[in-house]
């Protein structure tokens, strides 16, 4: 085989994400009120998409989580609240 051809890994980009909401709107994920955990039928996405933002605005440098600036925490924050909807009262009781 060539070089050139050989298989890599490419970017996760979650396109499936993006047509789901751009056909059904914002993603409904439901919070565990015990564990402050994601469950139901959206939680691997949702995960998988923490997963991705944290990769893409926070650099690999920081030492841990409590080292990331509060206006970085901010913009994934708000990118969340573009893709999905939450029970507020869940996330806070």
């Amino acid at each position: 085989m060539a070089e050139s051809s050989k298989k890599t890994r490419e970017a996760t980009r979650m396109k499936h994400l993006a047509l789901k909401r751009l056909t059904k709107g914002k993603v409904h994920v439901e919070i565990d009120p015990h564990t402050g955990r994601a469950k139901g039928p959206n939680r691997n996405d949702f995960v998988s998409y923490l997963g991705v933002l944290a990769r893409s605005k926070v650099s690999i440098l920081e030492r841990s989580w409590y080292h990331v600036t509060k206006v970085d925490k901010n913009m994934i924050w708000q990118d969340i609240c573009v893709s999905y909807l939450f029970n507020l009262y869940i996330l806070t009781h």
